[in-house]
């Protein structure tokens, strides 16, 4: 390399190092005044129930008609039983593993728009397989222990005790086991009633129930 070429390049390396200012100086420009950004709730801000309910599908199906086995369809539930349920997962007196999560994102008024719109969306109860001896027995069993409370083969949509039938069989095992073992906190006649069966009738008589439920169309 030759000494002109050696002193071109040491040139342009010192041009270079005296261009970056140093690292003090390198300050960054203040930020422009940004302009209001609305916030998740400032957007649903009055929004109706149908739009609140579209965070649902995700879980619980299209209009709250649930194809997953492990969740129940909430189509066709009474707004008196949907708000019940809502706010006790608010509390914690109903066990869950997401919705005590979800619920503090909405305000009681808007459970209120959601129960009014899901109560008028149809039920359509999912095919599944049923055991029929055990659905007959479920049927006795129905009309002796949960009737009174839960209505005619647990369908009457304006039963403030909860829609029993036409729910997934897995759903509706679960979550009678739940109420069982004490995970959710049942009414105190609710909680007696299944005591009592439980019993007198057995282990089985949980499954004929789910059976019975699930075999209602």
């Amino acid at each position: 390399m030759t000494f002109r070429l050696c002193a071109v390049i040491a040139a342009l390396l010192l041009l270079t190092a005296c261009s970056v200012p140093p690292k003090e100086a390198q300050k960054p420009l203040p930020a422009e005044p940004q302009g209001h950004t609305e916030t998740a709730p400032d957007l649903m801000d009055g929004a109706d129930g149908e739009t609140l309910a579209g965070g649902c599908f995700g879980c619980h199906g299209f209009e709250g008609r649930s194809l997953g086995p492990a969740t129940p369809s909430i189509a066709g539930l009474s707004e008196g039983y949907f708000t019940a349920v809502m706010e006790a997962y608010r509390r914690g007196d109903r066990f869950s593993t997401v919705m005590g999560r979800i619920l503090p994102g909405y305000t009681p008024d808007e459970v209120r728009r959601m129960a009014g719109y899901f109560s008028s969306r149809e039920q359509r109860p999912p095919e599944q397989k049923t055991d029929w001896r055990l659905a007959d027995r479920g049927a006795v069993l129905h009309r002796r222990y949960c009737e009174k409370c839960h209505g005619e083969a647990g369908s009457d949509p304006q039963d403030d005790a909860g829609r029993l039938a036409g729910q997934w069989k897995p759903y509706l095992r679960w979550t009678l086991k739940d109420y069982l073992v004490g995970v959710n906190r049942a009414e105190r006649g609710m909680s007696k009633k299944f005591t009592q069966m439980m019993r007198k009738q057995g282990v089985e008589s949980l499954e004929a129930l789910v059976n019975y439920y699930a075999r209602q169309r």
